[in-house]
């Protein structure tokens, strides 16, 4: 049994992948490299170049704090693959959190160069990108040029819940988001002073709490609703 059949015969029964036109599933399974990490070893580390997309076939991964490197923290069981990582896809930023392998884990990693050339010569396939994260954030994800398309405040929730929610239910421990990421005119489009605004109305409606150097997700399901526009409906 070649790997892309092996590999094939464990995706079936994911509800994403199997729900992918037959020509992006070749596509994914041709690029795709089995990955085994022992257990503490990094799987990405923080500040690093995105690296693409990762499906968990076997065992857990723990996601730092990105202020105070927590203890290791037992996730919950999780349905397998379980897919993380897509959101680097969106937003081309280097990698939020330091990833590390609880126990023995086994990964198929998708390399973000062909990955980016796959959607490069075939754009239609970003919809079923969107689909991956938006079942994260519970709303669905406009392509990365449109979202400047968006009114101001959805713009800014949206980004901010995008940097907090997009490991879902693998990283629950944290909901710190850097100041500088959600600062980022080339991500927002949004001068810093006009961010800074909304960031100062959201904190006067418990949304969130603001420090010097990060911002504090309080309430991610009013986040939710803040970042609700035509682009981004709820995801039932």
């Amino acid at each position: 049994m070649t790997n892309g059949t092996q590999w094939r015969s464990w995706l079936d029964n994911d509800k994403w992948f199997s729900e992918l036109p037959g020509s992006l599933q070749d596509s994914l399974l041709t690029v795709m490299r089995q990955r085994r990490v022992t257990p503490g070893k990094r799987v990405f580390e923080y500040g690093k170049p995105a690296c693409g997309l990762y499906a968990l076939l076997d065992g857990s991964i723990r996601f730092n704090d990105l202020k105070s490197q927590q203890q290791w923290q037992p996730q919950p069981t999780q349905v397998r693959p379980y897919w993380f990582g897509e959101v680097s896809l969106f937003d081309e930023q280097p990698r939020l959190r330091d990833a590390y392998a609880e126990g023995q884990v086994i990964l198929l990693h998708l390399p973000q160069a062909p990955l980016q050339a796959l959607l490069r010569d075939h754009p239609h396939y970003w919809r079923w990108f969107g689909q991956l994260l938006g079942r994260k954030l519970g709303l669905m994800v406009p392509p990365p040029d449109e979202l400047r398309l968006m009114p101001t405040k959805e713009r800014v929730a949206f980004r901010l819940l995008m940097l907090a929610e997009g490991y879902g239910d693998m990283d629950r421990s944290t909901r710190v988001v850097p100041v500088h990421d959600i600062l980022s005119r080339r991500r927002l489009g949004l001068l810093p002073e006009v961010v800074e605004r909304v960031i100062a109305e959201f904190a006067e409606r418990g949304i969130l709490r603001g420090e010097h150097d990060a911002i504090h997700i309080l309430d991610t399901d009013r986040l939710r609703k803040a970042a609700l526009h035509r682009l981004t409906p709820l995801i039932a």
